[in-house]
């Protein structure tokens, strides 16, 4: 019986390891990347105290503090003679820094309320990856994502911004009454009209990794700013 139970537990380990292997990474040491059923929980909150968090924590009320952000990379084919059939790849990912997400509490709100900036982030990459669908749907055309890549990617990083300060101000500032939760109803409600949108498994992974998952690709040249400039 001994026997058996451990041949059926190294078959278990053995199929992990090759899901594992199969699979695309999603999270290292460092980061998580947003994907569907990913929970962020209190032990992911590694990072250390600052005067500046600390300070602000204790301005506002709130002991937790994540740490966010919206990755992006565009990929272009590696030959030129290439470029003018073959697609460039675009790849968004919300990341969530463990080693600099702070926490100072056990309690799950406190928690919970940070992690929703993970899903505002999710919010505008899927915003992001459809307005470039657009364009590309419209031209038909390669090149189109090379030409509108760093015009959707800065309009994406503004809109995500402002959210985040139209959060915490209703929120964390003004506090008012059941603002987290119409908050989280909101933000749920867009996830789940726009799922088709959804951060995909192999984008983490290209992120994760910083090497192009496409044969015959490679990472474009830094790109000149957005295509349209309302600076005066």
């Amino acid at each position: 019986m001994k026997i058996r139970l451990k041949i059926a537990t190294l078959f278990v380990l053995a199929s992990q390891v090759v899901i594992g292997q199969n699979g695309y990474l999603t999270s290292n040491e460092a980061h998580i990347l947003w994907q569907p059923n990913t929970k962020i929980t209190k032990t992911d909150y590694q990072g250390q105290p600052t005067s500046q968090v600390d300070k602000m924590m204790d301005e506002y009320g709130f002991t937790a503090s994540a740490s966010v952000g919206l990755w992006s990379v565009l990929d272009i084919p590696k030959k030129k003679k290439d470029r003018y059939k073959k697609f460039e790849k675009v790849y968004f990912a919300p990341a969530f820094e463990k080693t600099t997400s702070y926490i100072r509490t056990n309690d799950s709100l406190q928690i919970e309320m940070q992690n929703l900036y993970f899903d505002i982030c999710e919010v505008w990459a899927r915003w992001a990856r459809k307005e470039l669908k657009v364009f590309q749907d419209a031209t038909k055309a390669t090149g189109t994502m090379s030409i509108f890549y760093m015009t959707v990617k800065e309009d994406m990083h503004k809109n995500r911004i402002s959210m985040f300060r139209a959060y915490f101000k209703e929120v964390f500032i003004d506090k008012n009454k059941g603002a987290f939760e119409k908050w989280r109803k909101e933000i749920d409600k867009t996830l789940e009209e726009t799922k088709m949108w959804a951060t995909a498994p192999e984008e983490c992974h290209r992120l994760l990794t910083q090497k192009p998952i496409e044969e015959g690709y490679i990472m474009a040249p830094p790109l000149i700013g957005p295509l349209f400039n309302d600076k005066k």
